[in-house]
């Protein structure tokens, strides 16, 4: 069994110290990555006790019954593409974690804040993971939004890019004009905060279209980022005829409470773990093969130095 993470699970006396997310990401990671295929609830009830999260058996049954509910509510949105079965009482594997890598790597994205001692085993440069999170986003979005265009805008080592570039890029696809960008950036940006951006055009290549400037956040600082890119950089970048929207992709799943701040915050879509997943609801092997071997490749180290007990 995965150790308890050293992040939103805390010990509970009379009352429960729990983040409900981070307690449903270590279960899944328990039956996920692990050799056995199966975890009874009753024995997480054990180990609970056994670790000292919990005095009793009856306030952790609380829990359990609570956590059960979000995973059977995960199960329902991502359909086949759960790689977990919620039973009674019982997890089981259905999906080896290689089997369903799209999941395997969102999951691991959480546990490197939810396990901050492992994560630090893989260096401080985050750049890898940040560029096939927007590849898997990039994906997504090209699945969930037919008939849309998603445009990679992000600084890439395979693809450097200035701002002034990329900039150049977005007004032509949107057949907008450029602003000054020299006036209201760095000379040294290099993407303002724009990762990929989403638009729906029309024969006309006319401006006035959809547009959502997307941000895509992998790692634990996502919080910091809720407010990128900026619209008011932006507006200035470009010179739109109709305002645009902004986008948040991440790898975390929130409860509604969570959801609807964050959403508030982002002012515009939010597409949390779940809604990132959902293309493998009615298509379990709906990313591509480069991404798939890409993806396993990056996993196979951190999987095998997780902290089981």
């Amino acid at each position: 069994m995965l150790s308890i993470p050293s992040y939103g699970v805390h010990r509970s006396v009379t009352t429960h110290n729990i983040n409900i997310s981070v307690f449903c990401d270590w279960l899944e990671g328990c039956v996920l990555f692990q050799e056995d295929r199966d975890l009874s609830g009753s024995d997480v009830i054990d180990h609970l006790v056994e670790t000292q999260i919990y005095s009793t058996q009856n306030l952790a049954w609380e829990l359990l019954a609570d956590a059960w509910r979000e995973l059977r509510r995960r199960q329902n949105l991502l359909g086949a593409g759960y790689p977990v079965a919620v039973g009674e009482r019982r997890l089981t594997r259905i999906r080896e974690w290689r089997g369903t890598p799209a999941y395997a790597f969102c999951l691991i994205l959480a546990f490197a804040k939810w396990y901050p001692s492992w994560a630090r085993q893989f260096g401080k440069d985050h750049t890898a993971q940040g560029e096939l999170f927007e590849s898997l986003a990039k994906e997504s979005l090209q699945k969930l939004f037919s008939g849309w265009v998603v445009h990679a805008t992000g600084w890439r080592r395979s693809q450097t890019k200035k701002l002034a570039n990329v900039v150049s890029e977005v007004a032509k696809l949107l057949s907008e004009g450029a602003g000054e960008r020299l006036r209201w950036t760095k000379p040294s940006a290099n993407d303002a905060g724009l990762d990929l951006l989403l638009f729906r055009p029309f024969p006309d290549n006319r401006v006035g279209v959809p547009v959502y400037l997307t941000q895509c956040a992998s790692g634990g600082d996502w919080e910091g980022k809720l407010h990128t890119p900026s619209l008011r950089i932006w507006g200035k970048l470009i010179q739109f005829a109709s305002d645009p929207k902004k986008a948040f992709v991440t790898p975390f799943s929130w409860d509604d409470d969570e959801f609807r701040r964050n959403c508030n915050l982002v002012d515009g879509m939010v597409i949390d773990r779940y809604r990132l997943l959902s293309p493998g609801r009615e298509e379990p092997d709906w990313i591509l093969d480069d991404l798939r071997g890409s993806l396993i490749a990056w996993l196979e180290a951190r999987v095998q130095r997780l902290p089981f007990t």
